[in-house]
């Protein structure tokens, strides 16, 4: 299936994901909310306390540098490119990335907070860093939730994932990943929880001018206790600031899901 193709149906099916968390908004577990619920769910599934899992902005960077420079045949190095006039139409050589030289590293910052329906809300850290096809990522997210007799409840998730990208290096940025994600909560008035999973999905942006791109990233993940996950984000980044809808589905709890806004650098 063609880059574009799979992006646009990649970001259609996330366009679903709210409606489909929306079914299932449960009542919380202990009177609370949704994240008391899953934190519930959690507790539940494992018995208790167990042991202790974003085309980006940075792919607009590279194809801006495709853009503005060429191999050079002889020295090999990057060189302003040059044009020529064919007739009366003005042609741009593009680049080679056949002898790509590994010196385009980058890093993608993002840090958003969430409102989250029914509940209070999430904050989410992502560092990643790019290297032409290949994408490492960090990311973090934290929700918390105020409990009816005034205690706290959070839980805390976070991820590692390698990711590859497989379009044609043009406007639409496709990525597969996969990787771990550990997931923990704490001030459950019952016992606090923790599990380990692995997790996998895509990530696509779609650049439709210099400064506006669509954004979106769908994952799943498999924890331990027959406990798993579907996550997902669409939404659209202007310049560095990003407005997106996120939701995160566990099969032991309620959907947490709801906007979210944040900066990517």
């Amino acid at each position: 299936m063609p880059p574009i193709k799979l992006a646009v149906l990649a970001l259609t099916l996330l366009g679903t994901m709210p409606a489909v968390a929306g079914s299932r908004t449960g009542g919380g577990g202990k009177g609370g909310g949704p994240l008391s619920g899953v934190s519930s769910g959690i507790g539940g599934a494992t018995g208790g306390a167990s042991p202790a899992s974003g085309g980006s902005r940075g792919n607009d960077r590279a194809t801006d540098q495709e853009e503005r420079y060429c191999q050079d045949r002889d020295t090999g190095r990057e060189v302003a490119c040059p044009t020529h006039i064919a007739g009366s139409v003005v042609v741009l050589e593009r680049p080679s990335t056949r002898n790509y030289s590994g010196d385009r590293a980058r890093v993608d910052f993002y840090a958003g907070a969430q409102k989250v329906q029914d509940s209070d809300g999430s904050v989410s850290l992502e560092l990643a860093v790019i290297d032409y096809r290949f994408r490492m990522t960090g990311a973090l997210t934290h929700y918390f939730e105020t409990l009816p007799d005034g205690g706290k409840l959070t839980m805390s998730m976070p991820s590692l994932l390698a990711g590859f990208r497989i379009d044609d290096m043009g406007r639409t940025a496709v990525y597969l990943e996969g990787g771990v994600v550990f997931a923990s909560t704490k001030g459950d008035p019952m016992e606090d929880s923790s599990i380990t999973g692995a997790i996998g999905g895509v990530r696509v942006e779609h650049r439709l001018t210099r400064r506006v791109s669509l954004i979106g990233d769908a994952q799943t993940m498999a924890f331990e206790s027959d406990i798993r996950a579907q996550a997902g984000r669409v939404g659209v980044r202007v310049g560095h600031l990003q407005a997106s809808l996120r939701v995160l589905d566990f099969n032991v709890g309620p959907a947490l899901y709801g906007p979210e806004v944040g900066l990517r650098f």
